[in-house]
C-alpha cells in the first residue's frame, strides 16, 4: 500500500482522537466469591530475596516458602515458561532457572519430568532466547536444557509450541503452520475454544486457546488445561506450571513485562487477527483497541503499514479470563537478576538489582516487583526516544498509567489484588 501525505495525516489526525477517547479509569470490578491466586489467609505471599548470585537467591526464596518439596511432588510433570521472545535483559535469567531445574530433579526420589516450553511466536523455533549470543545469565535456554542432559538428567527437555493459524501478519512474530487440534487424541497442536471467549469494553472478542504438546523423554502428551494424557487416558500425575518471566519496560503504552504479559507466550497469537482466522476474533495484543479501525479502514490499513498494534494500553482482562477459566501457573518467580527500566535488549537502559521474588499471586507481583524493583532502578530524567519519562510508566500506582491499569484490568477478573495492605512480603537479603 501506498503512503501518501495526505493518509498519513489523517492517520495522524485518528491516533489523536483515538488517544484521547482510551479509557482512563477501569469499570467497576466484577464479582467473585474469591480472588485467586491470594492464599487461604486471604493474602498475597511475595517471596524476596536480594543480593546474592541468582542461584543463591532462587535457593533462597525456595528456602522460605518451605523447601522445594512444597512446590514439586515426586512424579509431577513440571513446566517451566520463560520468556524467550528476546534477549539481555528482555530474557528470562537462566542461572535462576538452572537452580530451580537442579533441585527439582536431585529430589530424593523424583521420577517425574521438566519440559521448558513456550512460544516466542516467531516461525523459526531455534530462534531468539533459545539461541541468543546474548543472553541473560551463562547460558541461552537450548545450552542451558543441554547442560542437565549432559550430566544426565534426560527427563529435563524443551518444546516449542508453535502457532496454528494462518498469519501474514509481521506486527506480533510470523509463526504459524501448526495443527489445530480439539483435544490429546488429535496429537499435538493448539486448541481454540469457541465456548470460552472474552468480551472487550471495547466490543472485540478473543477465543482462548492453549497448547497440547507430547513429552520428548516419556511420551506422555500435556494438555494444558486438563492434565498429563496417554495411550488414550489422563493420567493420576499433576502437571505443575511455573510461570519464570524477567521484568522489564515494555513502552509506554505497554507497560511493565512480567508475569501477566508472559501468558502471550502461552496462547496461539495466530488465532484472531493479526491472524486471518477465525472471523471476527482478535488476538491478546488486539482485542482491547477501540473499534476505530472498524470505522475509519484507512487506520487499519496505515497501522498495519507502520506495524502500530495497539495504541493505548495492553488490556489484561484477557490475561485474567485465561487464568480463570483455562490455567493459572501454580507459581511465578520473576527473575530480576538484571531489568530493562527502559528496554527489553539495550543494556543501557537496564539495571542489575540482583533480584528473585515469587509468588502464586501474579498480579501482586507484578505490582510489587514493579513498585519496588524496577522504579527505584528507573533514573528520574530518563526519557524514550520520543521525549515522554519513563518513571511514570513504571509506577503501578500511577492510575492513568498503563501499567496500573493492565493489573487491575486483570484483577477484576478475580485474579489476585494490587492492595499492598493484602501483601506479606517475605525476605532475605545478602551482603558483600
Amino acid at each position: 500500500m501506498k503512503i501518501t501525505r495526505r493518509s498519513f495525516m489523517s492517520f495522524l489526525m485518528l491516533l489523536g482522537v483515538e488517544l484521547m477517547m482510551k479509557p482512563r479509569k477501569a469499570l467497576a470490578r466484577k464479582r467473585f466469591d474469591k480472588q485467586m491466586g491470594l492464599q487461604d489467609d486471604g493474602f498475597s505471599h511475595i517471596y524476596v530475596a536480594r543480593g546474592g548470585s541468582p542461584e543463591d537467591n532462587m535457593n533462597k526464596v525456595i528456602e522460605m516458602m518451605g523447601g522445594i518439596k512444597s512446590i514439586i511432588d515426586d512424579d509431577d510433570v513440571v513446566v517451566l515458561k520463560p520468556n524467550s521472545q528476546w534477549w539481555n535483559q528482555g530474557m528470562t535469567n537462566t542461572n535462576t532457572m538452572k537452580e530451580f531445574i537442579r533441585q527439582v530433579v536431585e529430589m530424593p526420589g523424583f521420577s517425574g519430568e521438566i519440559i521448558v516450553a513456550d512460544n516466542h511466536q516467531y516461525q523459526e523455533d531455534n530462534s531468539r532466547g533459545w539461541t541468543t549470543d546474548s543472553p541473560n545469565g551463562d547460558f541461552n535456554l537450548n545450552q542451558l536444557v543441554e547442560y542437565f542432559q549432559d550430566k544426565g538428567f534426560n527427563n529435563v527437555t524443551k518444546y516449542h509450541w508453535h502457532c496454528a493459524g494462518p498469519n501474514k501478519g509481521l506486527v506480533q512474530g510470523d509463526a504459524y503452520g501448526n495443527s489445530v487440534v480439539e483435544g490429546p487424541h488429535q496429537g499435538d497442536g493448539y486448541v481454540w475454544r469457541q465456548d470460552l471467549v472474552y468480551h472487550a469494553s471495547s466490543g472485540r472478542k478473543t477465543m482462548m486457546s492453549y497448547p497440547i504438546f507430547t513429552s520428548r523423554y516419556s511420551g506422555i502428551t500435556i494438555d494444558f488445561k486438563n492434565g498429563p494424557y496417554k495411550d488414550g487416558n489422563y493420567l493420576d500425575r499433576k502437571v505443575k506450571f511455573i510461570n519464570f518471566p524477567s521484568l522489564n519496560n515494555h513502552s509506554s503504552w505497554g507497560g511493565v513485562t512480567s508475569c501477566i504479559k508472559n501468558y502471550l507466550g502461552v496462547v496461539d497469537m495466530s488465532c484472531g487477527y493479526h491472524g486471518e482466522t477465525p472471523e471476527g476474533i482478535y488476538n491478546f495484543h488486539y482485542v482491547g483497541h477501540s473499534d476505530l479501525n472498524e470505522r475509519f479502514p484507512l487506520v487499519k490499513r496505515i497501522k498495519g503499514k507502520f506495524g502500530v498494534g495497539y495504541l493505548d494500553h495492553f488490556h489484561a482482562g484477557p490475561v485474567g479470563y485465561f487464568m480463570r477459566h483455562v490455567r493459572m501457573a501454580d507459581l511465578n518467580i520473576v527473575t530480576a537478576e538484571h531489568v530493562g527500566y527502559g528496554s527489553r535488549t539495550d543494556r543501557s537502559l537496564s539495571a542489575r538489582p540482583k533480584v528473585v521474588l515469587a509468588s502464586k499471586d501474579p498480579v501482586a507481583l507484578d505490582y510489587f516487583s514493579s513498585k519496588y524493583i524496577l522504579l527505584p532502578e528507573t533514573p528520574r530524567d530518563a526519557r524514550y526516544p520520543w521525549g515522554d519519562l519513563i518513571a511514570p510508566i513504571n509506577n503501578p500506582d500511577n492510575e492513568n498509567g498503563p501499567l496500573w491499569m493492565c493489573l487491575n484490568e486483570c484483577s477484576q477478573e478475580g485474579i489476585g489484588n494490587i492492595d499492598e495492605s493484602l501483601m506479606k512480603i517475605h525476605r532475605v537479603e545478602s551482603h558483600g
